[in-house]
C-alpha cells in the first residue's frame, strides 16, 4: 500500500512501485540509505512529491527522527490517520492537521480527483453526500465537527456560486 495515497496496486509486471526517499536525495544525499528515509511509494506519489521539501530540519548527518522535523506525513514516524482521512481511495483525501493539507498537496492526492474530470461545481452534492456519509461512521467528536464545517463551507460555497451566476 502507498503511504501516501493508500491505494494497492497489484501487478504481476510492470512498474507501479518506486523506492521513496522520504527526504530527497538532491536535498541530503547522506540519507540516501537511511532506512527512515526509505520506503515504497505508488509511481504517482513518489512523482508528484519529487524535490519537494518536507522537513525544516537542517540536519546533514543524523536523519531527523522527531516527527515534528517533517512538515507532511513521515511515512514511518507519523500515524497517517491523525492526519488524514481518506473518505475514497484514489479520490478525495481530506486533512484533520496541518500536516495531512501539507501531504495531500506535496503528493498531490486531489490528482486523482481532477483525473477523475470532477469539478467543484458538478460535483458538490457527491462531495456532501461522501462528507456525510463518513461523518456518520466516525466516533471522534472533533473529526465529526470538521467534517461538518467542511459540509457547510461546500454548501456556502455553492449557493453563493449560484447566486452569482443567476
Amino acid at each position: 500500500m502507498c503511504p501516501y495515497c493508500r491505494q494497492e496496486l497489484k501487478t504481476t509486471h510492470g512498474r507501479h512501485w518506486d523506492i521513496e526517499h522520504v527526504i530527497p536525495r538532491v536535498t541530503v544525499s547522506n540519507f540516501m540509505f537511511d532506512g527512515y528515509n526509505l520506503c515504497v511509494a505508488c509511481v504517482d506519489c513518489n512523482g508528484e512529491k519529487s524535490d519537494k521539501k518536507v522537513t525544516n530540519s537542517t540536519a546533514k548527518q543524523h536523519y531527523p527522527k522527531n516527527p515534528q522535523s517533517f512538515l507532511f506525513v513521515h511515512p514511518i514516524l507519523d500515524d497517517y490517520d491523525k492526519y488524514i482521512i481518506v473518505i475514497e481511495k484514489g479520490l478525495f483525501y481530506y486533512p484533520l492537521e496541518e500536516k495531512g493539507k501539507n501531504t495531500i498537496e506535496i503528493c498531490g492526492l486531489n490528482r486523482f480527483y481532477q483525473y477523475a474530470g470532477y469539478t467543484y461545481q458538478m460535483d458538490v452534492f457527491e462531495r456532501i453526500q461522501m462528507l456525510t456519509n463518513h461523518a456518520q461512521t466516525v466516533t471522534c467528536s472533533k473529526t465529526q465537527t470538521q467534517l461538518l464545517e467542511e459540509i457547510a463551507a461546500l454548501s456556502l460555497r455553492s449557493i453563493v456560486s449560484k447566486k452569482k451566476t443567476a
